[in-house]
């Protein structure tokens, strides 16, 4: 009982009304009735910041999603000198990837839990919707993290190792007897229910109030990037224009580029997790700026990081002369008499050494999702106005005259190197049905290592659970 627990939401709704605590560190309380906890305005408020704090999480963008997955890419090499960590991830080690299950339905419940209890608080119409929105994105983009880490990508699916998606959860869990045992949804069912979150997700969330917040643009954002994993072009093309236009944020210029990154908050940020009070750092240990650099900041030549997670001579010299992103890769400080050129994009940009707002989802990227779809449904020169507007804005030529084929390249390119070190690589790589070539060794596409296993007391909690292949 005590595994089925941690399975299916073991983090049941007490904690949802303590604020940003972290919720990892709370026992589950099933005595708790979600229907009496929020029947209050402020109880809802405080149960959404409480959801958002999850984002801050070491396994979501807290570091998994950004540190750990450059690490499983072919960006990066390894550096030992952080005690061990990323080296299994860097050499793409059997059972070594990103996980978060339990997490993941820890915050799927929470959310289930608020959006029944809506109907019964004293709301107007417009601010149930807007929360109705604003939380239903959330758990679209938490299910679409899950099908990224442990499923095949619609796109790109392994027949023969297709095991499905995660299980679907739906309804609230208060207490153990409602505590039921799903088997995996199938990808195809998983990616329905994302749609349908999304489809209304648009509709109802909050017109303002980003980028730390859900708002329609965001909910665009994320529906952009879902449809571009579900390779439906004409969604993704549609939405990533929604997003773009929804002015939550602007496309830095070539001037500001470098300095948008030494900026609390990313202009460009469409969503960004917020990190807030010192007590969130995540530490020399486990934080994105540590496993990138070693610096304590631009200027000065204190020791910081552990600079374990940095670039390959191979990912620098794709930038072409000229490209001004490659200014935000330089030489670090001496540590275990290593000095090696690292990604500072993660510099304590709070004021505080370790915590970095995260830019979950950028304009830019929102302009290259379009330019790959407009590419797919063969309108090439929407396409090369989009990668263009990217390459001009980082200094270099426009491309003209290229082939489908070769501005699809191009597109990938630019998001390699847009997106870099920022958790992107490796998902893009599986999703476009890619071999991951690198130093360490070559994986080749339909390898179990692509996918995250699922964690074994799940399994055993849940006979109806199908482990991946290989594991």
């Amino acid at each position: 009982m005590k595994n089925i627990q941690k399975c299916f939401f073991a983090v049941l709704f007490s904690m949802a009304i303590v604020g940003c605590q972290n919720v990892l560190n709370l026992e589950p309380r099933q005595s708790i009735d979600a229907s009496r906890a929020l029947n209050t305005p402020e109880a809802v408020n405080a149960a959404i910041i409480n959801i958002y704090s999850y984002l801050k999480s070491q396994v979501i963008y807290g570091r998994d999603l950004v540190a750990t997955t450059e690490a499983l890419s072919d960006n990066s090499r390894i550096i030992n000198r952080a005690g061990g960590r990323y080296v299994n991830q860097g050499n793409n080690v059997l059972g070594s990837h990103v996980g978060g299950w339990a997490t993941y339905y820890s915050v799927i419940n929470e959310i289930n839990l608020v959006l029944e209890a809506l109907p019964s608080v004293s709301l107007s119409d417009a601010r149930r919707s807007e929360i109705e929105g604003e939380l239903l994105a959330l758990r679209a983009l938490f299910y679409f993290n899950m099908m990224r880490i442990y499923a095949w990508d619609p796109s790109a699916i392994v027949q023969q190792f297709d095991k499905g998606g995660v299980p679907l959860m739906l309804t609230g869990i208060k207490n153990l007897s409602q505590i039921t045992q799903p088997p995996r949804a199938p990808i195809r069912d998983v990616y329905q229910q994302i749609y349908r979150d999304l489809q209304e997700a648009v509709q109802k969330a909050p017109t303002t109030g980003g980028p730390h917040r859900i708002t329609r643009g965001a909910a665009a954002a994320i529906f952009a990037k879902v449809a571009l994993y579900n390779a439906d072009w004409t969604n993704a093309a549609r939405y990533a224009t929604d997003a773009i236009n929804a002015n939550v944020g602007r496309l830095a210029t070539n001037a500001n580029y470098i300095a948008a990154w030494r900026e609390r908050v990313h202009p460009e940020s469409i969503l960004e997790v917020l990190f807030q009070q010192e007590a969130e750092s995540h530490g020399v240990n486990e934080s994105n700026q540590s496993a990138f650099t070693t610096r304590v900041s631009l200027t000065s030549n204190s020791l910081g990081g552990w600079g374990a997670v940095v670039p390959t001579p191979e990912f620098l010299a794709l930038h072409q002369s000229g490209d001004i992103r490659r200014q935000l890769y330089q030489t670090g400080v001496n540590r275990s008499n290593i000095v090696v050129e690292e990604c500072t994009k993660f510099l304590g940009k709070t004021g505080t050494i370790y915590m970095d707002n995260v830019p979950v989802l950028r304009v830019s990227e929102m302009i290259l999702i379009r330019a790959e779809a407009q590419a797919r449904l063969g309108n090439l020169n929407q396409a090369l106005a989009d990668v263009n507007t990217i390459r001009t804005r980082c200094g270099l030529p426009p491309v003209a005259g290229l082939t489908r084929e070769a501005l699809i390249d191009e597109i990938i390119l630019q998001r390699r190197l847009e997106l870099a070190f920022e958790g992107d690589r490796w998902f893009d790589l599986k999703r476009l049905g890619r071999d991951v070539i690198k130093a360490t060794g070559n994986l080749q596409f339909g390898d179990p290592r692509y996918l995250a296993p699922i964690p074994l007391r799940e399994l055993q909690a849940n006979p109806n659970l199908v482990q991946n292949n290989g594991y």
